[in-house]
């Protein structure tokens, strides 16, 4: 009775027919989001290990540009924007500089502050923005205390 095939075992020198064929080549690994080598066969050990010059196929899903919030640092950003808007309009004479740019140059100097402290957790990114907001919303909120707003 030993002689008899078992239907149920695969033979190795014969393809799967329910396995489909997959060519060998570097593919993404869905369980690790990495690159990995398949030989045709067999997955290899390595990952991330692509020749220089070979283009992976992109993703199916995948948007290129520029990606929205994928590393910025929002509080930075804020503070500069915040920082030149209180800086270009704390100057306007008659009280009217107060008002315009009061408000954005304590949020410029605030938001600054977080977005160092949050660059700084995230390895430097946005750290310039956020040095140059709080500056120009520095300057801008002393430059009230010395008239700039009011009498100039």
């Amino acid at each position: 009775m030993t002689d008899q095939p078992n239907p149920y075992q695969s033979n190795p020198y014969q393809p799967n027919p329910y396995q489909p064929a997959v060519s060998a080549g570097w593919h993404l690994e869905s369980a690790t989001n990495r690159y990995r080598w398949w030989d045709g066969s067999n997955w290899g050990v390595y990952y991330d290990q692509m020749p220089a010059g070979y283009a992976a196929p992109a993703p199916q899903g995948a948007v290129f540009g520029a990606g929205a919030g994928a590393g910025t640092n929002g509080f930075a950003v804020a503070a500069l924007v915040l920082g030149i808007w209180g800086f270009l309009t704390t100057w306007i004479p008659l009280f009217i500089g107060l008002f315009l740019g009061g408000v954005p140059d304590v949020l410029a100097i605030v938001f600054g502050i977080i977005g160092i402290v949050r660059a700084n957790a995230s390895g430097g990114r946005g750290l310039a923005m956020s040095v140059v907001g709080l500056v120009l919303g520095g300057l801008a909120f002393v430059s009230i205390f010395l008239g700039a707003g009011t009498i100039w």
